[in-house]
């Protein structure tokens, strides 16, 4: 059974200095959950995406198996928070993958513990030379300070490349989203999809390009739940890590589900 950290553990941003990302010093990574509404199901007209986020309690193995992954996406858990995007309807339909938005992150109370902002960029890049406008997301903290950012970097021909970096915008690690194989050995060759469920993104140290994590991306299924459910990502934060770091890897996160799959999304549609 995975041990699950109780909805109560992050302490509530009305006191003088708390930062509402407490929370993540605790816990071995997070499960990010995105729902969507019947009327996109059913039409494929954007609407705000909106997510369920989960804290993962106990140690994760590597890779990560189909099994454990089954405890989150049978969707009987909790979330702690819950997000929603606010954004324009009419960028949701030009330039879905490249569009701004503000998402606030509250529990079920409706305190807000942190929000990402995303400016809108179109970018354009060439492998392994130069990228133009890069995306760029921007974590603030419960009292609306920047704590954590994550911006895209030169690509390469099977992929795409962000850092993670602090509020100043030093870098904390390397994630890598390649559309072959990750450094734990997974293909990821046609994934996430019914062909190769799960798509892994490598998380490195930036100095020595140690592998120190993993992002998985997780294909939700043909079946009715996966009408409503469009994405399941597991992170996986580096044993000992400080909570600036784990937000920037939240940040990451967040621009990797929108830049990358999103705008995969709206390609095909």
């Amino acid at each position: 059974m995975t041990e699950m950290v109780p909805p109560s553990a992050p302490v509530p941003p009305n006191k003088k200095d708390v930062t509402g990302l407490e929370f993540l010093e605790g816990i071995s990574g997070l499960y990010m959950n995105q729902k969507i509404e019947l009327l996109e199901a059913v039409t494929g007209i954007n609407t705000k995406n909106q997510y369920r986020v989960i804290p993962i309690g106990q140690e994760m193995p590597d890779p990560i198996p189909d099994a454990w992954m089954k405890e989150f996406t049978k969707g009987n858990l909790e979330p702690l928070f819950k997000a929603k995007e606010e954004s324009n309807c009419l960028t949701r339909i030009i330039c879905p993958g490249y569009r701004s938005f503000t998402m606030p992150f509250v529990d079920g109370e409706g305190r807000r513990f942190f929000s990402i902002i995303r400016p809108f960029r179109c970018t354009m890049g060439i492998p392994y030379m130069c990228i133009c406008q890069p995306q760029e997301a921007e974590l603030l903290d419960a009292t609306g300070n920047t704590y954590a950012k994550a911006i895209e970097r030169t690509p390469t021909c099977c992929g795409r490349n962000f850092d993670a970096t602090d509020d100043k915008g030093r870098l904390i690690y390397h994630v890598s989203y390649n559309a072959l194989k990750a450094d734990n050995g997974k293909c990821n060759a046609c994934a996430p999809s019914c062909f190769n469920a799960n798509l892994n993104i490598d998380i490195r140290d930036p100095s020595t390009k140690e592998h120190l994590g993993v992002m998985v991306s997780k294909w939700p299924g043909c079946s009715c739940a996966g009408l409503t459910d469009r994405s399941h990502f597991v992170l996986r934060f580096a044993p000992g890590s400080h909570p600036r770091q784990r937000a920037g890897l939240v940040a990451a996160m967040v621009l990797i589900e929108f830049a990358v799959f999103e705008l995969i999304r709206s390609q095909e549609q």
